[in-house]
């Protein structure tokens, strides 16, 4: 099985300001390969500043990576633009962390589901559509939900309905960058079980971005463990929590059983 995306000694700088003069540069990404294929859930997983949402901008091309290369089914996409970048943006989208954020507030549930599908040119019925998305992600019935706002529904909710959104143009990569961060607990197991729902029925690939090991542990087959912006460890999930190499691993690891630990 070939993969939906890799990426090769990706590499990203930042330039900051030293002082009235200088100019200094961060690496917030140092050579990293990772890969992702189809029905598969892989978590990148890091303590915050580790580099891990910065890998997921410039898998989007909202950054734009230093040097390396970014593979979509075996052919080369890291210098696409205009129409090519236009057209694999529709095959990769972003959960991001903050739901109410991702939304409008001024407009409807309905109306944020239909939106992807107007301008994207939907040839087919769009208001089963919309059904059938809302239905995939459990809002149901569609009819009670459609012309709430977000602000009227939970956050579980919210993101259940952005997700609808991202999925209305039948993505093959779904990036998820802290998408239960901000539930509460409760409402965090029923958002990854409609990642594994949606990973076994539609059969793409999820990039799953996370500091809590605890939910990697739930949802993901395969991790990656960035620090300072390189992978100090990768393999299959189970392996990688009950046998970590890397010292940096198992901090993470010790830190998710106490929550009060700082590493």
């Amino acid at each position: 099985m070939n993969e939906l995306i890799r990426t090769e000694n990706l590499t990203k700088e930042f330039e900051t300001r030293k002082g009235f003069t200088g100019i200094t540069k961060i690496k917030a990404l140092d050579n990293v390969n990772i890969s992702l294929y189809p029905n598969e859930i892989v978590g990148i997983v890091g303590a915050s500043g580790s580099g891990k949402s910065t890998l997921a901008k410039i898998l989007v091309f909202l950054y734009k990576s230093t040097s390396g290369k970014i593979y979509f089914k075996d052919e080369d996409i890291t210098k696409i633009h205009g129409k090519s970048l236009k057209k694999y943006r529709k095959e990769i989208q972003m959960v991001f962390q903050d739901p109410y954020a991702s939304l409008d507030p001024y407009h409807s549930i309905e109306w944020h589901i239909k939106r992807p599908l107007l301008i994207s040119h939907y040839s087919g019925n769009i208001d089963d559509r919309i059904d059938e998305l809302m239905n995939m992600v459990k809002l149901t019935p569609p009819e009670s939900y459609k012309n709430k706002f977000p602000h009227q529904v939970s956050g579980g909710q919210r993101q259940r309905v952005y997700i609808a959104r991202v999925l209305a143009l039948n993505p093959q990569i779904l990036i998820a960058d802290e998408p239960v961060s901000m539930l509460d607990v409760s409402l965090r197991i029923d958002v990854l079980d409609l990642l594994l729902k949606i990973k076994n029925e539609l059969g793409i690939g999820i990039i799953y971005i996370t500091h809590d090991l605890n939910t990697v542990s739930m949802v993901t087959d395969r991790i990656y463990v960035l620090h300072n912006g390189e992978v100090v460890e990768d393999g299959h999930t189970n392996t990688i929590l009950t046998s970590p190499q890397d010292g940096y691993t198992k901090a993470l690891i010790e830190a998710a059983s106490d929550p009060y630990k700082r590493i």
